[in-house]
């Protein structure tokens, strides 16, 4: 069964899913901030700089297979 861990600190957080982090299995990091913790348009970015330096140097088939495991996933 798969364990949801709430998260209400991070709202603008990638991994947050309706107040639910997607990427751990644990919310206690011994009363500090989330280490794991990114803004949505922060790593939206960051994706888009990836995918442009891998299509410069000619690895489209890195960006196919992700984008295979991605779909994969969702179904």
């Amino acid at each position: 069964m798969l364990t949801r861990i709430p998260c209400t600190d991070n709202t603008d957080c990638f991994a947050n899913n309706d107040g639910y982090c997607v990427c751990l299995m644990s919310n206690d990091f011994n009363g500090r901030k989330c280490p794991f913790y990114k803004e949505k348009t922060i790593t939206e970015t960051e994706c888009t700089l990836s995918e442009v330096r891998l299509l410069r140097i000619g690895r489209k088939d890195l960006i196919e297979m992700y984008l295979r495991r991605m779909v994969d996933v969702q179904k």
